[in-house]
């Protein structure tokens, strides 16, 4: 008799830059979907030409991947206009289920602070337009991230902090704002416990997970490229701190991802 594995989802996964890494990427969905992976929500970052169609292209091919798209914080320097033009015309042609990720990075500063803000604003305002929810990026930058996020009134937007890496001030903020938060291989992490309390307490139906492929390979694959399928081990350990069923949270959580999301059923 076959097993039925849990629904498993990952919300967040830079596909195209595990080609760039040197591995098949039809090989990695392949094996993830075979073993429980039921869809990815691809992020299109903007390259250094201000071009997103190498991220968008896997949810092009396939019907359980979609797509987002955004100039990451650490770019910010590079958005203006015509960039902002390219962006809009990507999320339109790939019919892109989110705007991202976008927001702020004072952790390396790549771009300066102050460019960082004006790209945030600015890409909030183009997601308005186009009413799509938002995937923010935050790393020790919480108050400005609040600040502009109720500034800017993404509540009537809607979206998730993903990767989340801070504590219960942020998190409650964005949850008051409607925002969902997203779940990383961080949370497999032992000196992640900040991360691990708010798990805990959070609302179970605003919980997301995702793997931030190919980075932040959760415990027991640490330091290794991480993939899309291993995605489970982070809902694995988000259900064991909550002394939740695996089945029970791994269907809450696609759930909430297709709420988040607003995600369309693609014809097979």
């Amino acid at each position: 008799m076959q097993t039925i594995k849990p629904p498993y989802i990952d919300s967040h996964a830079h596909l195209d830059m595990l080609t760039h890494r040197g591995l098949q990427l039809e090989e990695v969905l392949k094996d993830a979907f075979d073993n429980g992976l039921e869809g990815i929500i691809a992020i299109a970052c903007a390259d250094k030409n201000g071009q997103f169609e190498q991220g968008i292209a896997p949810a092009r091919m396939h019907r359980r991947i979609w797509s987002a798209a955004g100039v990451h914080p650490h770019a910010a320097s590079i958005y203006n206009d015509t960039v902002a033009a390219t962006l809009r015309t990507a999320l339109i042609d790939a019919n892109a289920v989110a705007l991202g990720e976008i927001g702020l990075d004072y952790h390396y500063n790549y771009s300066e602070p102050k460019a960082q803000r004006q790209a945030f604003i600015a890409q909030i305002n183009l997601a308005r337009e186009l009413n799509l929810p938002v995937v923010i990026h935050t790393r020790n930058a919480d108050d400005d991230t609040i600040s502009i996020l109720k500034g800017e009134g993404v509540q009537e937007l809607g979206g998730v902090i993903h990767c989340f890496s801070s504590g219960e001030t942020l998190a409650r903020e964005a949850l008051d704002m409607g925002l969902y938060l997203s779940f990383s291989g961080i949370v497999t992490f032992p000196k992640s416990t900040d991360v691990q309390d708010v798990v805990r307490w959070a609302p179970e139906n605003r919980i997301l997970c995702e793997t931030d492929s190919p980075f932040l390979s959760p415990a027991p694959h640490r330091g290794k490229i991480n993939i899309p399928g291993q995605v489970q081990f982070v809902t694995q350990k988000v259900a064991a701190l909550r002394n939740s069923d695996l089945m029970a949270l791994a269907t809450t959580v696609w759930e909430n991802t297709r709420r988040c999301f607003k995600l369309p059923v693609k014809e097979k």
